[in-house]
């Protein structure tokens, strides 16, 4: 009867304990975090390793796309010129293309008036009601950096990519744009990076951001494969890369068109161009969701600065946000999941305690006896150490 009694009192224990855990880490978080299917497989997002990168060629034999992304059949990329391309064959680190067509990617300026002419089908879908004017930021792969500047192209949990990623946070601040930029490290630089950053994103979109921008760097290592000289500065060019592997694919792809458009419009030449990669990239989690390569590791980062600011003017007008008349107050990164971090390994503390005092007493009643025993003693020695003072 006594083990019965203690068996139901720790299962309801355990119960308490999973409803405080949803309390905490917040349901939609929850939610959202493992919102995947997993009876497919999921490419979260794969790179080749350090040294090694593909090449991509026409059917003619030209050389168009270079990528330290690991490169499948079936991925397809925009060019510069807004040529639309699919691999059509990989072997080794060499892969073969096709040409689809060309790409309608236009955005007309008027006078003062910016008008995007991609069409009434062309629209990005909102986050959800409730959503705030502003970007949030992160970087899966946190120790990207750039050999020129920083000394070594990986510093793990400080890379140089999160000076990169601060100078876009500050352009956008500095027009009036609202910013969260995230600088939790998710090493190491493998793998299963993305299932870390996931965690990242979804806490990120609890602000109801009107996009949330992934920024890396790309790995290749020919230098002049990405820099050019835009609006009179020395800058490294921008790819954008969707993944294709969610259900917010054609919606982020949209996305990036417009960001292209733009872009090619106000500074031709910095858009390096759009790749749709095999792989998930967290995209799944929204349709304003976007992977941002900033040069790659054998430029300055310096260049990755300047490039990712001219970038960086391109969010307002493209989604639509009107920017603020004061700057805003960076948040402070992890405030409201380090309290929930906190929260939690409290809770699990004194559910624990409670655990261990009901096993070893052998019931509930001569826990809450010896409970009781230990705050009447212990409350009796702090009063009586006071009078004696």
């Amino acid at each position: 009867m006594k083990n019965k009694r203690t068996h139901k009192l720790l299962a309801g224990i355990v119960f308490i304990f999973v409803l405080g855990f949803i309390a905490v880490c917040g349901k939609e978080e929850l939610k959202t975090a493992f919102n995947i299917n997993l009876t497919e497989e999921i490419n979260w997002g794969v790179e080749c390793e350090p040294g090694t990168y593909y090449t991509i060629y026409d059917q003619k034999g030209n050389i168009i796309e270079k990528t330290s992304r690991v490169v499948n059949v079936g991925d397809e990329f925009i060019n510069e010129d807004n040529n639309h391309y699919r691999v059509i064959k990989v072997k080794g680190y060499r892969a073969e293309a096709e040409l689809l067509g060309r790409e309608d990617i236009v955005w007309e300026v008027n006078g003062l008036e910016e008008t995007d002419v991609l069409g009434s089908d062309f629209e990005i879908p909102a986050q959800k009601v409730g959503v705030n004017d502003l970007i949030a930021v992160y970087h899966t792969h946190s120790d990207e950096s750039y050999i020129p500047t920083d000394g070594t192209q990986s510093i793990p949990g400080s890379g140089g990519i999160f000076k990169v990623g601060e100078i876009f946070a500050e352009k956008l601040r500095s027009i009036g744009v609202e910013v969260i930029h995230d600088r939790r490290s998710h090493e190491p630089h493998d793998a299963n990076a993305y299932r870390r950053s996931r965690r990242t994103s979804t806490r990120l979109l609890q602000k109801n951001p009107a996009a949330i921008i992934d920024i890396h760097r790309d790995g290749v290592p020919d230098p002049d494969f990405y820099t050019d000289n835009v609006a009179g500065q020395e800058v490294s060019k921008i790819r954008l890369v969707i993944g294709r592997q969610n259900p917010n694919m054609q919606a982020n792809f949209d996305f990036a068109k417009r960001l292209k458009g733009y872009l090619d419009e106000k500074y031709p030449g910095l858009v390096k161009g759009i790749y749709l990669a095999k792989g998930n990239y967290n995209q799944d989690l929204s349709p304003r969701s976007i992977l941002v390569e900033a040069g790659t590791h054998t430029i300055s980062r310096e260049r990755a600065q300047r490039g990712i600011a001219l970038f960086a003017e391109a969010l307002p007008p493209v989604l639509g946000i009107s920017p603020a008349p004061t700057p805003f107050k960076q948040e402070t990164a992890g405030t409201r999941g380090d309290l929930a971090a906190a929260l939690f390994v409290i809770l699990s503390i004194i559910i624990g305690s409670a655990i261990y005092l009901v096993i070893s007493t052998g019931s509930i009643e001569e826990a809450v006896r010896k409970l009781k025993q230990f705050i009447t003693v212990e409350w009796t020695n702090f009063l009586g150490k006071r009078r004696r003072k």
